[in-house]
Parts: C-alpha cells; structure tokens; sequence
C-alpha cells in the first residue's frame, strides 16, 4: 500500500501540467467576425436540476435552449468544489492553486489581499485588449477591497455585490455600504453596487439582475463584440422567491424544494429575456454562450438534487465538482450534440480568447474546445482534471474513464466511472495498473502549486483574532469621527471637528451678511449655518427677505433687490486663521441640486481680489447646464480685472458614471501647498496642479506666497444655475477642516 501511494501521489503532484494543453489555445483570424460571449453561472445549482439533464420537476425551458442549440456537456466539472475558488479558475482560466486564491476569501473590505490576486489577469483583461466591452452582473466574490473591485479588474460594467451571497428581497438591504459593515454575513444585506457605487434597487434580486442582462445587451447591440458575465447567487441560500414564481410549482411539497424550484426558474426567466434581446438585434447566431453552475449543489442547504452523482457542494465526488454544463454557438457549433469527454470550466477562458483574438499574459491551463465540439479533433480535451482542497489535505483526479480520490491519510479510492457514475464501488487495489501511463512527467510541475495566500471562511474566528479592526471603517455617508490621520512629517496646527451642536466657532469663524457676490440669489445670514451630528450643514432656503440696504435708484445689484427669495450662509476666518504653506483636508458632502453652488477656498490676507490670489479647492456648479467641478486657482494678469485661471473642470457625469451615489456621499478635498506649487485633490485623485511662479507680479508680490485664510460657503443661483424648479432646503455639509504644516526642525 505504502507503494501504491507514493506512486500516485506522484501522479497527482506531476499529472497538473497533463491538463495544460496551451498549444490548442490559436489566435482567430482576423477574416473571423469575433463572438459575442455570454458566460451564464448559477450558484448551487444541483446536477438534475435542469431540464436539460432530464428533470421533469423543475422547468427550464429557456435555459434549455442553450442546449438544443448548441452541446450539453455531460461530463462537466469546475476546478473546485465552493465558490469562490471556482470562480477564480473560471475567470483567470488557471488552476487557482497556482496563485493560492484556494479558498473562500472573507467579506473583509480593507484587505487587498482578501480575494483574486492582482498578480493574475481576468478574461475581462484580455478580451478588453481585443476590444470588447465587459460586465459582470450578480455575483463577486473575488474581493471586497476597492482594488479588487470588478471595474479594477478589467471589466467596464458592475451590477450586483461583492460578498458569496445576498438577501433577494430589497427590503433586507438595510446596509447602505461596506463601510457599515460589521460583521461577516452584512455583506449579505448590502444595498446593490452599480459599478463602485450604491443604488436604490426595488425589484426581486434575480428580476433585477436578468433585467440588467437584458439592458447590457440592449445597449451594446451596436457596438459588438461585448462579454456579458451573468453570474446569478440563485439558487444559494437563503432560500427567498417571490410569488410570482412559487405559484409555478405547487406539485412540489417539500417548501425548501419548491422555493428553490422557483428560483431557478426566475433564472430561467431572465435567461429567456436575454434569448430575446439577443434574437431581436439578429445576435444570437453569433454570441457564444456557456452555462453552468460554480459547484454541485449543497443538497442540505438548498434541497438541491445532484442524482445520479454522489457527494455534494464542499467534497471532490462528482456530486461536488461535475455540474450542468451547456454552450451554445450557432454560426460554429453542432446543435443538439451531446459530449462526453471530460470538459473543465478552465476551457471557458481558452475557448473565449482563442476566438477573439486576444492573447492571454499568463498561460491558461484549459483548452480551446470548439475543434473538440466540431469533431475536428477526435482527442481527450484534457488526459486529466485535478482538484485539491489544502485546507484538508484532499487531492483528486479524473481521466476519461476513471476517478480517484485521496482523501484521508491511507485510503485512496478509484472509481470507474463509465460503468460507476454513483461512485459506489473503489476499484483502487485490482486497477493500481491504469495509472502508470500518468507517472512519468516534468518534475519541475511538481511545485507548480502554492498554498493559499489568505485566511479564508472556515477560518473566520482566527481572521477576527488577527485583524481586530477588519470593520473599524468610517461610513462614506457619515460623519468622521476617527482622529486626524497626521501626514507622516507634517503636524496639526488648525482643525474644526464641528462636534459641538449649535453655531460655528466664533473664535475661528465669521459669518457674511446680505447679498455679496456674483449676482448670486441668496441672501447670507448666520441662522443657515447651524452644527449638528457631527458636521457644519448650510442650508439653502427658499424664502423671502427684505433686503436692509434697499435703494431702488442704486445700479449696485446688492441695493437694488428690494427681497432676496433665497437664503443660505457664508463663512470664513478673516483675521482669525490663516495658513502659509501646508496641507488643508476638508472632508464634505455637496448637493447637487439644480440652483446649488457650493464651494470650499482660500483667500490671501493682502491686496484686494484678484490680486490676492483665490484657490478654490472646490466648486461645484453648472458650466453650459453642466453639473461641474472646479478645482482652480485665480491671480491678476495685465490689469486690475484681467483674471488668470488656471482650472480644472470634470463633468460631475464622469464621476456617477462609475459612482451612481456620489451626492450621497462624504468626499475628501486636500489642498498640498508649498513655495513651488498647489496640488488639488479630491479622494487623493490629483485634479489640478499650480506652478506658483507663473502668478509672480511685476513688483515680485505673490499672491501665493503669503498666509490665506479659509472660506466655506454655498451660494444659489448664478453660476449654480436657475433654482426656479428645485426642491428645497438644500444643504452642504462639512464633517471637518484640518490644516497640517511640516514639523519644525528642532534647536537645542
């Protein structure tokens, strides 16, 4: 015995490189129109669970489709047996051993390391350098930490959540965001993400997720080639439906089974939607669909049926790893074929950028499967397939005919699986011969595996012990009352927390009175700007005023008005703080209302304006009806009133593009100031950068060579735009102004 299983652990160790035939992957020729791709993955979907593979119980018409129209693989497997792990294998189209992503990463979003290694590009990454558009819609799980966001690993599109699973019904999305998480399973009960932001979702999570699906296509139609990951969390835990679809299956009993019926066939549903969107633009012909689910299903959990296999989600029997496994290309594949040679979820990515032309950075272990569905090539795919779980020291390996399975310390198991799909009988003593063919390979492939790099779900408690501050995390909606993170070198000479309820600092602040600048519409007075929870809120009023200095025969606009039908507030420290040099962070939620100008600036102490000097590290207002944001800095030119600007305007569009609740949110603006230059910052992304020595005047003055002070304020009307149709009260809020200068050298 101790013979046998040092020849077969060999085997194991060595056989890795048999599956990596890279020599299948050719590059499409270019006469070729490159496919649309469409890779369909369920979660915990069980075997028998489709019709395709012969259930009467559950109908699934539409994702039958896919098999009629193309090839039901009958011997389908992924490269692990959970989730997250699969995924890995599927997106990289590597082995996830090779770059340790093993096991399920946590929900812990300050860990970069928590998830897909950066080191390993996604089929995103490649097929974006072949020119196509990507999304992902559903599931993650590859890392909650914003570098490993979907939109950071090549994809252009995200709908869906980071965590391995989710409520469906949007009444149990009561996290606003990551950053309130505070334990584990709230990743759960997070609101949706549209690309790096948050959305207000209503609909039932699979409905919401076929209809993003649906519209991905809709608006990409035009402009192929597109890959669309639709990656369901149905049928995972827990288990919720709506009526809609329970009412399908009152023949079933048993109300997990039937819940579970009923979310499958929402998937079937959207499936459907996707057929028709697809068949309506003249698609479908040539868009390459696979469809599959990331492991067998957890039969316990979900009341999943795996039959005829054995095992289950979570161990290496075929009930663990071999799934429903379709896909579909009309222009290229046979129809209604079934295969039965061992297909990997590793050939999803070869297939994928053989035919669209993109060269893969890392090697992929899977192979190009369309000569193998054509009948092109008579071979294996692969001589064999293999899985490992570290964790519990399991190892296991399937050949065309054969399985075997190491997973305890003396007993191996064989299985012919040709004659013993049950896995029922271990054949492991009189069939020792089959495996010699597999023993001589490379020995450097025998190190080809590394451990995994981070703690995973299993080891939750450790984690927690670990890292005592996985959910110290400040709400990006909140204010943030974590002490002053002093840049390194630097120290904290002025700060205004705003954590005492009621007006602002009269030591530090004064209020302006009346119309003021700009021809804007309010009118300023100190009963708009009150402190509460935490942050300084301006509000926007409107209501009218009687304007104190009214002279109907003045031309000064500030007399003229007889009402102001606005009111706000303005404040700044004027003779009580200034600041030459340095870094100034405040931390602020602006409203985006139509008629709002808000605005966070500085001012030096000598000469008038222009010749002063203005920076203005922030300003959000309209430019051509455009909601705008400023980043700038203002001296005079020839004359008194020849203004030079030197400014940076970014479309507020660019920013919800990728950040759907921007408004919603707290946002950082630093201003970096030294002798040679102002940087401005918003969320440390560098917006604008001043040379000061081109605002050097004649008389060798330099408006930025002398202490600024500090104004905040939020203007309507003017440059805001025409407040007319808006709602109010509108509101600015500061969380906090901190003002940082570098350390003196220390005398003796």
């Amino acid at each position: 015995m101790e013979s046998f299983l040092a020849v077969l652990l060999k085997l194991i160790l060595a056989g890795l490189i048999i599956c990596y035939p890279i020599a299948n992957v050719t590059a499409q020729s270019d006469s070729t129109e490159k496919p649309n791709l469409v890779i369909i993955l369920l979660d915990d979907l069980g075997y028998a669970d489709v019709g395709f593979n012969g259930s009467t119980e559950i109908f699934t018409p539409n994702i039958d489709r896919i098999a009629k129209n193309g090839v039901r693989i009958t011997r389908g497997y992924v490269t692990h047996a959970v989730c997250a792990p699969s995924r890995a294998g599927l997106i990289t189209g590597r082995y996830q051993d090779r770059f340790g992503a093993s096991r399920n990463p946590l929900f812990a979003p300050k860990d970069s390391t928590q998830g897909l290694p950066l080191s390993e590009e996604t089929l995103a990454d490649a097929l974006g350098r072949s020119g196509y558009t990507s999304s992902i819609i559903g599931k993650w799980h590859l890392g909650a930490h914003e570098s490993l966001y979907p939109l950071n690993r090549g994809f252009d599109e995200f709908f869906g959540f980071l965590s391995g699973g989710h409520h469906y019904f949007p009444e149990e999305w009561t996290i606003r965001d990551k950053t309130e998480a505070r334990a584990q399973w709230d990743g759960y009960r997070t609101r949706i993400m549209r690309n790096n932001g948050r959305v207000v979702e209503h609909e039932y999570l699979t409905d919401a997720l076929l209809r993003e699906a649906a519209d991905f296509v809709e608006r990409h139609a035009e402009q192929t080639p597109f890959f669309l990951f639709l990656s369901y969390n149905a049928p995972h835990t827990p288990m919720q439906a709506t009526e809609k679809y329970l009412s399908r299956f009152d023949h079933i009993d048993d109300e997990k089974r039937r819940t579970y019926a009923a979310m499958i066939s929402a998937v079937d549903d959207g499936v459907g939607d996707l057929y028709e969107t697809l068949d309506r633009h003249g698609l479908t012909e040539n868009t390459l669909i696979f469809f599959l689910s990331d492991n067998g299903g957890p039969t316990f959990d979900n009341a999943s049926d795996n039959s005829p296999l054995r095992g289950f989600k979570g161990d290496f029997y075929e009930g663990g790893v071999r799934v429903p496994y379709a896909v579909s290309w009309p222009a290229v594949l046979p129809k209604n074929l079934d295969y039965d040679k061992p297909v990997s979820s590793l050939d999803i990515f070869a297939t994928s950028v053989a035919h669209a032309g993109a060269e893969p950075s890392n090697k992929p272990d899977g192979v190009d499967l369309v000569p193998f569905l054509t009948g092109e090539n008579s071979d294996q795919p692969h001589k064999a397939l293999f899985w490992r779980n570290s964790d519990r020291d399991w190892i296991a390996m399937a050949t065309h005919n054969y399985k075997y399975l190491n997973l305890t310390e003396n007993t191996v198991e064989l299985y012919n699986l040709t004659k013993d799909i049950a896995e029922e009988y271990n054949i492991s003593i009189e069939k020792f011969e089959k495996f010699q063919e597999y023993v001589a390979l490379p020995e450097e492939w025998e190190s080809g595996l590394i451990s995994p790099v981070y703690l995973g779900l299993l080891q939750n408690n450790q984690y927690n012990q670990e890292n005592p501050d996985r959910f110290q995390m400040t709400s990006i909606y909140e204010p943030d009352t974590s002490p002053p993170s002093v840049p390194e070198g630097y120290e904290l000479v002025w700060s205004d927390e705003f954590n005492s309820d009621g007006v602002p600092d009269e030591r530090w602040w004064n209020f302006e009175h009346g119309f003021v600048r700009n021809n804007e519409l309010q009118w300023y007075q100190p009963g708009n700007a009150r402190i509460e929870d935490g942050r300084l809120i301006f509000k926007g009023k409107r209501e009218r005023i009687k304007n104190s200095n009214y002279d109907s025969e003045s031309s000064d606009w500030r007399k003229n008005r007889e009402y102001a039908e606005y009111t706000s507030a303005s404040i700044n420290t004027r003779d009580k703080f200034s600041f030459q040099y340095g870094i100034m962070e405040v931390r602020a939620r602006v409203d985006t209302t139509l008629g709002a100008w808000p605005a966070i600036w500085t001012l030096g102490n000598d000469r008038q304006w222009p010749e002063r000097g203005e920076v203005d590290v922030m300003e959000f207002y309209r430019i051509a009806d455009e909601p705008t944001i400023l980043a700038n800095a203002a001296w005079v030119g020839d004359s008194r009133w020849d203004v030079v600007w030197d400014s940076e305007k970014i479309p507020l569009s660019d920013y919800l593009e990728k950040i759907p609740d921007w408004p919603e949110r707290f946002h950082t603006w630093k201003m970096n100031w030294s002798e040679e230059y102002i940087k401005l910052y918003l969320n440390d992304e560098l917006l604008n950068k001043v040379e000061i020595e081109n605002a050097t005047y004649d008389d060798g003055f330099n408006p930025f060579r002398q202490p600024h002070y500090i104004l905040l304020n939020l203007a309507i009307g003017s440059n805001g735009g025409n407040p007319e149709k808006s709602e109010f009260p509108i509101s600015y809020e500061v969380d906090f102004v901190r003002v940082y200068q570098e350390k003196k050298a220390e005398t003796n």
